[in-house]
């Protein structure tokens, strides 16, 4: 389990007794649990519509969004995705310093699902099997300060990549003309690499540390959705999704180097973390060619419980008082020009940081756009980009952290 301590003249202190013991109490730090928010969306096509998809999904990437859009599709389906992500990060350590800038790039296997229709008198019933790329950690962040006020110089670099997958097998039917519903079940495998290089050199004194941290995620949940379609123009859609209870276990070492000597240290561990439930809504407006889209995801992340700790009264303690609820809110325009089998899109989201406001500078927001291409009718071509930025704040010392990020998605889709 990992934390985020304050950057100051202790925080190599701080991470020695985060990596020597499950939880370090504290007053002012921040939990930071991978597991929680970090919403990657899936498929190009969502991406380019803002992930306004609970309403919209009628393919493959049903599966994560909402399973019972898997009954829209009535051919047999095979997609596949790859996605790029820039993540930037300037750091500010006091109010006389100068941002300090660093970036790290990643190309990732997105998503493989395959969609099973079978073929009925009436209504539809369809199954999928798939794997998505569904929360990802990859993360830097690093400071400097040459000493020039203070005589202390200080280095901080912070690196975290991997993310979580989603191996799902689900199926839909329609109840009634319509009215679908559908499910999945889940599997959550993956991983998440995390180093820290910390030096400070005094005119007295010398310290580095350089510690590694890897971790890996395995756990199960359950999605169900429904779908509403009362007419041709509009169509209401909805999920549930059950907590899901991660058990982690986790490898870790440190080489602390001092003017004294050198010291290597190593252990494991393993634990748990359970997520809370998880609600989403979402409409959709068809309008001959223009679909216009929107949704909501809420989940209260004060809710999440570490389990199998030595110190679990205190974990569970600072997630309440760091954590909060989340509104996740989605919209998406799509505009199809069948004439060329081109369609246009373009999204917003604002994806809040489960924490409380007191860390947050400028919340998560995320611009979108994609382009879709039919291919001999029978297969489809989306690229979509986004754009995001966020920023978090500490008050011991004055610290702000600018992130942004670019991400690209390629998706191909054939059906039979």
């Amino acid at each position: 389990m990992k934390f985020r301590f304050p950057l100051s003249g202790l925080f190599g202190i701080c991470i020695v007794l985060l990596l020597t013991s499950n939880v370090y109490s504290q007053d002012d730090y921040l939990v930071d649990e991978a597991t929680a928010g970090n919403f990657f969306v899936v498929g190009a096509r969502a991406l380019g519509m803002g992930g306004a998809y609970i309403a919209v999904a009628n393919d493959a990437t049903s599966l994560v969004y909402n399973p019972a859009g898997l009954a829209r599709v009535t051919r047999i389906e095979f997609s596949g995705g790859l996605t790029h992500q820039r993540m930037g990060n300037k750091t500010r350590w006091d109010l006389l310093s100068q941002h300090n800038g660093s970036f790290q790039n990643n190309t990732r296997f997105s998503s493989a699902n395959v969609v099973l229709p079978v073929p009925t008198y009436r209504g539809s019933l369809v199954f999928a099997l798939g794997v998505n790329r569904v929360k990802s950690f990859d993360k830097i962040m690093q400071f400097r300060d040459d000493g020039s006020i203070d005589g202390f110089e200080e280095r901080g670099i912070e690196s975290q990549s991997g993310g979580l997958y989603l191996w799902s097998f689900g199926a839909a039917i329609d109840v009634s003309p319509n009215v679908s519903v559908g499910g999945a079940l889940n599997l959550w495998t993956g991983k998440d690499n995390y180093t820290w290089l910390y030096e400070r050199n005094a005119p007295t004194h010398m310290v580095r540390y350089d510690d590694a941290i890897k971790d890996r995620y395995s756990g199960l949940n359950a999605k169900f959705g429904f779908r509403i379609q009362p007419n041709k123009y509009f169509v209401l859609g909805g999920t549930v999704q059950s907590p899901v209870t991660y058990t982690i276990e986790e490898d870790w070492t440190q080489l602390t180097e001092t003017d004294t000597g050198s010291e290597y240290d190593y252990g494991s561990s393993e634990y748990k973390v359970s997520l809370p439930f998880s609600f989403g809504t979402g409409f959709a407006f068809n309008l001959n060619d223009l679909t216009l889209a929107g949704e909501v995801d809420y989940t209260d992340w004060t809710q999440m419980e570490y389990k199998r700790l030595e110190d679990l009264a205190e974990a569970n303690r600072q997630i309440k008082d760091t954590y909060t609820d989340a509104l996740r809110i989605h919209l998406g325009i799509e505009y199809r020009i069948p004439q060329i089998g081109t369609s246009l899109r373009a999204g917003f989201y604002r994806d809040p940081l489960p924490y409380k406001s007191r860390l947050i500078e400028k919340d998560r927001s995320v611009f979108t756009g994609g382009i879709g291409f039919l291919i001999d009718q029978v297969m489809t071509l989306d690229l979509a980009w986004a754009h995001g930025s966020y920023e978090l704040k500490d008050f011991t010392p004055n610290l702000l952290e600018e992130y942004t990020f670019d991400r690209i998605f390629v998706s191909i889709a054939y059906r039979l």
